[in-house]
């Protein structure tokens, strides 16, 4: 099988296109030079080629990339790059994808940058070429996930608990909160803010630590505990009759997922811009799947940022465009984008930045920190308005 990117030139042309810098690709050129000179490795490399890049059966879950042992053992340390310069192999066959889908080039080149970034920055923590995001990566290769402007997208299915409806006289949303969440006394999720292994569950609560809110849904309406659009939930229950309102989200609808590649500048004008043209793309290229709302789970999207850092604030802005919901969440999320998972101990922790801290001043006065998800329903040309949390203010 012959395959583009274990050709040094044809690889050495790729990586330039795509704006890898000269060390990491010659890294990448000498494992393709390993690759080639010796046929088991070249047969393993192969059939992963198939597997993914034509097959399209990608390690989907969200859990390390198993390696095989002959890899490790020829690769050792840099075993990484072998699985990198595979996933990367995909790329002809993905840009064939987007042609035969009627997708413009400039969008994939937009959306493939990504991988290269993530190639960077664990350099730049860890001071050597290694890859490590690599549940992350086989969405662009797929290719489900496209940048469009600032935002990344996806079509996916929405798997909350939360149900949403729409006032029919004048569009006002209102969640209703997930009846089989525990919630803590002042309606956040129970074990929200706690410290513990990434997506750990937090332990069931003992009697009378928790509560769970109610659902009812019926031809007349709909029974249940609201959901303040901060994030909480309110311990008064509401009616909406049906004859009133109407379903606007509910668990297996599609929605627009939403991500934002880190290190570029951040307004409301470039989320704008993004969001019409995910409008416009997906109506084209994905007809037969609309979406009932935009989704997010970002650690822009914990709520103590509302009190760390000053309303103009692009983080605030953006979290505020969103109506929030409960999710156990903890410090972890926001605390390795801002700080780096290599920095464990805060006393350690750099304060070079007003955001850092912020959050180091918040943390040391016995402050909690948790993330959240969050929906949006209001059309692209709306956004900056903030329709959610603004109507609960006023």
């Amino acid at each position: 099988m012959d395959i583009e990117f274990l050709e040094d030139e044809r690889l050495r042309a790729w990586l330039a296109r795509l704006g890898y810098p000269a060390d990491g690709a010659q890294a990448l050129a000498e494992t393709a030079a390993q690759v080639r000179a010796d046929p088991a490795l070249r047969a393993i490399f192969a059939a992963f080629h198939e597997k993914t890049a034509h097959r399209g059966e990608w390690h989907r879950e969200w859990s390390d990339l198993p390696f095989d042992p002959a890899v490790q053992a020829a690769f050792g340390e840099r075993v990484s790059l072998f699985y990198l310069l595979a996933y990367l192999s995909a790329l002809p066959h993905t840009l064939l994808e987007y042609a035969r889908r009627g997708i413009p080039q400039n969008i994939f080149w937009d959306t493939m940058t990504d991988i290269r970034r993530w190639y960077c920055h664990t350099h730049r923590v860890e001071g050597v070429w290694r890859f490590r995001q690599f549940q992350w990566i086989w969405r662009h290769l797929s290719p489900e996930l496209f940048r469009l402007g600032r935002l990344q997208f996806m079509l996916i299915e929405f798997d909350e608990g939360v149900t949403a409806l729409r006032r029919k006289s004048d569009g006002r949303i209102l969640l209703l909160a997930d009846p089989t969440l525990p919630l803590r006394a002042d309606g956040f999720a129970y074990g929200a803010g706690q410290t513990g292994a990434e997506g750990q569950e937090p332990p069931p609560p003992a009697p009378g630590e928790a509560w769970l809110p109610v659902f009812e849904e019926s031809a007349a309406g709909w029974r249940g505990n609201p959901v303040s659009p901060y994030g909480y939930v309110l311990k008064e229950e509401v009616f909406l009759p049906a004859a009133e309102w109407q379903p606007a989200l509910r668990r297996g609808n599609t929605v627009l997922d939403l991500h934002i590649p880190p290190d570029d500048p951040f307004t409301v004008e470039d989320c704008r811009e993004s969001m019409l043209q995910a409008h416009a793309f997906f109506a084209r290229h994905a007809p037969g799947r609309p979406f009932k709302a935009a989704f997010c789970h970002t650690w822009f999207f914990t709520p103590q940022l509302q009190k760390l850092l000053p309303p103009e604030s692009n983080l605030v802005r953006f979290q505020r465009e969103f109506y929030l919901f409960p999710f156990a969440g903890g410090p972890g999320f926001l605390w390795s984008y801002v700080f780096g998972e290599q920095v464990q101990n805060p006393a350690l922790a750099p304060r070079d930045t007003s955001l850092r801290r912020a959050v180091l001043d918040w943390l040391a006065a016995g402050g909690e920190l948790f993330d959240l998800p969050g929906v949006a329903f209001h059309p692209p040309e709306a956004w900056g308005t903030q329709p959610y949390m603004g109507a609960a203010e006023r």
